[in-house]
Parts: C-alpha cells; sequence; structure tokens
C-alpha cells in the first residue's frame, strides 16, 4: 500500500478503531513443557503486559477475536501478530506509541506487547520488532528477538546513513535469512539486513520512487518484486504500470505489465509462486483482485470484494486473506472465484495497520474459531 494511502486510512481507522463490537473467543492443542518454558521466559524478557493489568486499560485477554465460518473454509493458518496498534489511552498519536499482539500459542490469547511493530520470521522463533518514530525523544530502533529468551539484537544505526530513520516496516526473506527495509531517502531503495549477523546493505533500484510500493520477496528469495505507477496529476490515485522483479544486487530481472491501471497494492505471493495483484477500492469502488502467472501475466482469476481493503497474505494456494476497511477492521478468507469462506474481527476490534499468519499447528483446541 502507498504511504499517503497508509496515512489517510489510519487517520480515519483511529477515531473508528474503539467502535467495533466485542469478539467471540478462540483457539486450539495444548503444547509442550519447553514451549511454556519459553513463553515464561518471553514475558520476562519483553515485557508482556495484559491489558487488564494496566491502569485504566482494556481486558484484551480474554475477549480475543472471533470468527463466523461462512462456507466452510481451510483451517491450518492463524493470524499470529496483530501490529501496529494505536494505543487510545495515549493521546500523542506517535508511532513510538504503537503497540502489537502476540498470539501466544500455549493459551491462543492475544497478549499485548510494547513493540510498535512486530513481524515474524518465517520459522516463527524469531520476531523483528521495532520502537519509535524517528525523533529526537523517540529515535528508531529495529532488532530481531529471539522468543525463546526473549532477548534482542539491536542492528547497529551507523551501518548505513539514515538507517533505520523512516525506513518501512521489514520483511522476511521467505527462507528467513534476510530482511528488506524500503528506505525512502534522497537515494531511494532497500536496506537488506541479513539475519544471522546483522550487516545491512543499501541496494539501489533503478526507477524506484518514493510513492512506489513497498517492495515483496520473491518466493525463491533471490529478489524483489515492486508495484510501479505513478500518479497523473499530485492527488489523483496511483496508476500502476508494471511489476518490477529486481536481483539482490538491485539489477532488474524482469518487468509484467499489470493487466489494469488500479491494481497498485504490493505484489502477493504465494508459497507455490501464484502472484496475486490488487486495488485498494472504496466508496462505492469495489475491492479488486486479479490473479496472474507470474512469467507470463496470463490472468488465471479475477474477482472482486465490497469496499476498501487490501490483501494480507495467501493462505494455501486456494484462498487469500483480506484486510476489509469498513471500520470493523474485519478480516475474510476468501476463495479465488471471491466467495468469502470465514469473516472474523481481531481482538476488541483494535485496527491494526500490519497483520501477519502462520501455521495453526499446536493451538489448544479452544482457538479454534481463530483458524482458518
Amino acid at each position: 500500500m502507498s504511504d499517503r494511502l497508509t496515512g489517510a486510512l489510519r487517520q480515519t481507522f483511529e477515531q473508528l478503531a474503539d467502535d467495533g463490537p466485542p469478539p467471540a473467543g478462540l483457539a486450539r492443542t495444548a503444547l509442550s513443557r519447553a514451549r511454556r518454558q519459553r513463553r515464561a521466559r518471553l514475558a520476562r524478557g519483553v515485557g508482556l503486559a495484559v491489558c487488564a493489568a494496566l491502569a485504566g486499560g482494556v481486558a484484551l485477554v480474554g475477549q480475543q477475536g472471533g470468527g463466523t465460518p461462512v462456507a466452510g473454509g481451510p483451517g491450518r493458518s492463524v493470524v499470529t501478530v496483530y501490529s501496529s496498534i494505536r494505543d487510545l489511552a495515549v493521546e500523542d498519536g506517535s508511532p513510538a506509541f504503537d503497540y502489537s499482539l502476540l498470539l501466544d500459542r500455549e493459551t491462543g490469547r492475544y497478549e499485548r506487547v510494547d513493540y510498535r511493530s512486530v513481524t515474524p520470521a518465517p520459522d516463527g522463533d524469531r520476531l523483528l520488532v521495532g520502537v519509535g518514530d524517528n525523533s529526537a525523544a523517540h529515535p528508531t530502533r529495529v532488532g530481531i528477538m529471539d522468543q525463546a529468551g526473549g532477548d534482542v539484537r539491536w542492528i547497529d544505526d551507523k551501518q548505513i546513513p539514515w538507517f533505520p530513520g523512516n525506513a518501512g516496516d521489514g520483511v522476511w526473506s521467505p527462507d528467513g535469512r534476510r530482511i528488506a527495509f524500503r528506505l525512502p531517502n534522497d537515494d531511494v531503495g532497500l536496506v537488506v539486513v541479513d539475519a544471522e549477523t546483522l550487516k545491512a546493505t543499501f541496494v539501489p533500484l533503478p526507477d524506484f520512487r518514493q510513492g512506489d510500493i513497498r517492495p515483496r520477496w520473491t518466493p525463491d528469495s533471490a529478489g524483489f518484486a515492486i508495484t510501479l505507477g505513478g500518479h497523473e496529476t499530485e492527488g489523483s490515485p496511483f496508476q500502476a504500470t508494471e511489476v518490477r522483479f529486481y536481483n539482490l544486487d538491485g539489477t532488474v530481472r524482469r518487468s509484467l505489465p499489470v493487466p489494469d491501471a488500479t491494481l497498485g497494492e504490493a505484489p502477493a505471493f504465494s508459497a507455490g509462486g501464484q502472484l496475486a495483484l490488487s486495488g485498494p477500492g472504496g466508496g462505492e469502488s469495489p475491492f479488486s483482485v486479479v490473479v496472474v502467472d507470474p512469467e507470463s501475466g496470463a490472468e488465471r482469476a479475477r474477482f472482486t470484494v465490497p469496499g476498501a481493503g487490501r490483501i494480507v497474505s495467501w493462505v494455501g494456494e486456494e484462498h487469500l486473506l483480506i484486510h476489509t476497511y469498513d471500520g470493523s477492521g474485519a478480516l475474510q478468507v476468501v476463495d479465488l472465484h471471491g466467495a468469502v469462506t470465514k469473516r472474523f474481527t481481531p481482538p476488541d476490534g483494535v485496527f491494526a495497520q500490519e497483520i501477519h499468519v502462520g501455521s495453526a499447528a499446536g493451538l489448544p483446541a479452544s482457538a479454534a474459531d481463530l483458524t482458518f
């Protein structure tokens, strides 16, 4: 999603986030003693804060997001993190005060962690965490946290000028070896961080501009795909022109014309390599999705969903998880014909700017409503 659209939606839903109905209960199968110990260490290491224990807070644990099956969809996935949530108890709207809700796999409950952003690695054992707002009072810091112990290895901010600064939140490569950050400075490009050594490398990208959509890793972890386009006039909608594929060094691999200029959101790859392109919709315009062959661009499927929204992720190879912007922050699982197979709301109706999905394996039986 473009930075401009993200900002506009955030302002709207900061006002609406507390209007949603209280969601229902959760989730599925008990974990081992080792995982219980891991959870205890995590709680000590990162200061997990259940909102009921906060002065004047709202009880998030015990009021979890529930789901409503519509046509019987898949049940092997779950939202693992709701991230970048505005804390309505704090008057200052700075992202420095945002928090995240992290799924506790033993209890099947979401617990608050006081990190502005939390992005799980593909292995689920590491978390990319971020704090701050790039101000003198709250400088931006990003690091990798080991869930087993709660320790964070912070990325050295002296490797590259202005990084992390106002860089976009990082995206893990599918193989879990690297993290890519969009760096929207004068020299627009990416910063790629090695997840083991924490060494950061600036990767300039030809033709990548301030208004272009943030990158997505290709399924082979060997490069990036970015939706390129522009605006006919200042303030006009983003008009997509192509999906540009880059190698890790920033050289152009190839380009794929988009079938519709309104499909300007970030490209979404399935684990099997399918490519979904989408447009935000809004007002009377539906949210549109087109699935194309990533090599030829041939159209495989096309459907619409009422209202505005964005693709969160693929769910297997036959479904997509879509975050709808209808005031409730509802999530919908849809098949490739556009049929909704499940609809559910986040815990306490919070509006999260980032949502991450992982495997539902190992959850307690009480968490079945969370799975899709």
